[in-house]
């Protein structure tokens, strides 16, 4: 019964791009406005749906009225055009069946070019019906179109009709008259209460997309004034429709909305207009009507379009469909805040323990011209000494003779050892780079690590190793006057090629004796860092492989938690709540556990875990502060929410913060037990309005407890693998 009834009530939303039940139920109500057009609307859906599933078509194509809405949009078309009578019925089902056929016809082919097929099914089955039925003598056209003064008069002294009307002499602007009339003209209906409901339902379902169907309106209505064109035309036909269809659309739906998919909107709509022209004088000879053929158009025309470019800037295509413009943006701009690095590899830092940034990026020695992103890295001791005793010789250089790491996973693509090292001060500039090592990572990319100790290499050309592996030692030759570590990624395999500005994945920087965490960022000139050194308290405690499974109980509850790691189709690894169908995307690549997405319930302990677990550090640093942020749609105040979503296109004033730290180190080497201190805290204005604070003690290599306190309670679950 879910499934029926998802599928027919998502052929209502679907019309406005969405799965919302209260849009669709206030769609349905205002289709039955006029009982018979009601009846042939969701007879329409019901039919389509029992041929797609009978047929053997997607059942999740089906719940998502992907077809239904198409033949929404036909059956109020019949039902309007013709009387129903027995030949209608048979004529209505060959109608349905033909519009099942093509819809399936045009997916198939709009898909592998990634493009919706919107309305087209429905155009091109209404104008085979149209030509097709003037041949059919049993087929009459509806009478109320034909005697509409007779049928006015007769329906005027209905309470139905008078009670449906209420609202047609509003004393308002007759802007928002003919705006509410096009809204209900989309149903073929004509009263601006239904144009009500219907702004009702959008407003509740989608803030962003009101504004948007708003702007939709409001430029065809500047429009049609500027070139002299009649604005009552809007309620007829679809004509208005088409532009609030293409505002939605372009605006918020297949575009992440903001200021440009905005002024995109307003630049279209010239441009569905003088199509919408030329499609109705060229109709009209066979005639027939456009309707929402032009708003077809012009959205795949631009979508096709934009998928052509070759710099993606301004507009951008959405990825994953929400079916919510406000989820959609706010999982976006959090994303390109968090994860803005995300599709680089991630390099790591080739070395272990403290190191000293003696040269950065565009340094003023050699890091020049193409040579210029390059890192050189030394180690010093607490009077920023980089040797002890009087640093004449080489072993006197704290990073001589100290472990080089691979950088990141690949193969050795060449290696040069045949420079003997430099005495203190020496510098060999023929052989420059001296004993170097190159490591393709694959995708185009490759490192070099230069000024090696002659004979320390480890590995060989055409080894495969794997990131963190030692390589060599660090020494003192080439163009090097004291020992030091050479660092540099490049596109280009040769030994000395043009530097490239990369990221590097994750390292700890020393400010004021405490360490900051720096993600995907590139470290600075005469800065303190360090590689994070993970323990395996921790990495084990997170390392939640497919298959495994948690078990939470709890004192304040009878029943027990259970939840169970899958991986999707895509490989994307989430936490899956059994009880509540919750489930959590998360990655662990082995330095940083994080989540990145959520689907389900906010009242699931899951939801919990994701806020308490956001982002965790694998390693165990005291004092160590993590910080991130949430998307919106996950942690904030209703009511702040709903202004927010307003101006979400163009700034966010409330924001969702997350922090963590490890207290209780019971071990700073080797932890074998700790507890992860986080909160979440949203505000609005800078204001703080909510928060909520965790405790996660890990134990034994596994999560031993999880503990939150909201509103002044705390509830505590014990966690057990099984």
């Amino acid at each position: 019964m879910k499934y029926w009834l998802n599928g027919i009530l998502n052929s209502y939303s679907q019309i406005f791009y969405s799965l919302s039940k209260v849009l669709a139920v206030t769609v349905l109500v205002v289709t039955f406005f006029t009982p018979y057009l009601g009846f042939t609307g969701v007879s329409a859906v019901i039919l389509i749906n029992i041929f797609a599933h009978t047929i053997g078509i997607n059942r999740k194509l089906i719940e998502e009225g992907l077809y239904g809405f198409n033949a929404l949009l036909l059956g109020l078309f019949m039902g309007f055009q013709f009387e129903i009578n027995f030949t209608f019925l048979i004529l209505f089902a060959v109608a349905i069946f033909m519009l099942l056929i093509i819809s399936v016809w045009l997916h198939g082919i709009f898909h592998k070019n990634k493009l919706p097929f919107l309305s087209f099914p429905f155009l091109i089955v209404y104008c085979i019906i149209s030509l097709s039925a003037g041949n059919f003598s049993n087929i009459r056209l509806n009478d109320e179109h034909i005697y509409i003064i007779n049928q006015l008069a007769l329906k005027q002294q209905q309470p139905l009709y008078q009670f449906i009307h209420q609202f047609d002499n509003w004393s308002i602007s007759p802007i928002f008259l003919i705006y509410f009339k096009t809204l209900a003209g989309t149903f073929f209906q004509t009263s601006v209460l239904a144009g009500v409901l219907i702004s009702v339902g959008i407003l509740y379902f989608s803030r962003i997309a009101f504004t948007l169907s708003i702007l939709g309106f409001l430029s065809a209505y500047f429009f049609y004034s500027v070139f002299g064109a009649d604005v009552n035309e809007l309620n007829i036909n679809l004509v208005g429709s088409n532009y609030i269809f293409m505002a939605i659309g372009i605006g918020c739906f297949y575009i992440i909305p903001n200021i440009y998919s905005y002024l995109t909107v307003f630049l279209l709509t010239p441009l569905l207009l003088m199509i919408m022209i030329f499609l109705n004088k060229t109709m009209q000879v066979f005639q027939l009507k456009s309707f929402t053929l032009s708003f077809s158009i012009v959205v795949t025309l631009f979508l096709l379009f934009l998928q052509h470019r070759w710099l993606h800037r301004f507009l951008h295509l959405v990825t994953i469909q929400y079916y919510s413009a406000e989820k959609t943006i706010y999982k976006y701009r959090t994303s390109l805040n968090r994860f803005k690095n995300s599709h680089l590899a991630k390099v790591y830092l080739p070395f272990w323990g403290e190191w000293f940034v003696s040269q950065g990026y565009d340094g003023k020695i050699t890091h020049l011209g193409e040579w210029g992103k390059a890192l050189d890295f030394v180690i010093i001791d607490e009077s920023n000494q980089t040797y002890q005793a009087n640093g004449s010789l080489r072993e006197h250089f704290f990073c001589y003779n100290k472990p080089v790491l691979a950088p990141l996973d690949g193969y050795i693509y060449e290696i040069i050892n045949t420079v003997e090292e430099n005495d203190i001060s020496g510098v060999n500039t023929y052989d420059n780079w001296g004993n170097t090592i190159v490591m393709n990572h694959l995708n185009g990319l490759f490192s070099q690590i230069s000024h090696f100790k002659k004979d320390s290499f480890n590995v060989s050309v055409g080894d495969y190793i794997t990131k963190g592996t030692v390589i060599g030692k660090c020494g003192n030759s080439g163009r090097s006057p004291e020992p030091h570590i050479h660092f540099q990624l490049q596109i280009d395999p040769k030994v000395g090629a043009k530097t490239v500005s990369y990221p590097i994945a994750y390292f700890l920087e020393k400010v004021n004796e405490k360490y900051e965490l720096k993600i995907s960022e590139i470290p600075n000139e005469n800065s303190l860092i360090a590689s994070v050194q993970v323990q395996r308290l921790i990495a084990e405690s997170f390392d939640f492989i497919p298959g495994k499974k948690l078990k939470f109980t709890s004192a304040d509850s009878e029943n027990p938690i259970e939840w169970e790691i899958f991986t999707d189709s895509l490989n994307r690894s989430y936490i899956y709540c059994h009880s509540t169908k919750s489930m959590a995307y998360f990655v662990n690549d082995s330095t940083m556990f994080y989540f990145y997405d959520f689907e389900g319930s906010k009242k699931s302990e899951l939801f919990f875990f994701y806020l308490a677990t956001c982002r965790v550090l694998l390693g165990c640093y005291e004092e160590l502060v993590i910080e991130d942020t949430l998307p919106l749609i996950h942690f904030n105040s209703n009511i702040f929410l709903w202004i927010q979503d307003f101006f979400a296109p163009f700034y966010l004033f409330t924001k969702a913060n997350y922090k963590s730290k490890y207290i209780n180190i019971d071990n700073l080497l080797e932890p074998s037990e700790t507890t992860l201190s986080s909160n979440v805290q949203a505000s609005f204005l800078g204001l703080n309005f909510r928060k909520i604070d965790f405790s996660i003690t890990l134990k034994d290599n596994k999560i031993h407890s999880f503990e939150y306190q909201i509103k002044g309670k705390t509830k505590t679950w014990l966690c057990s693998d099984f």
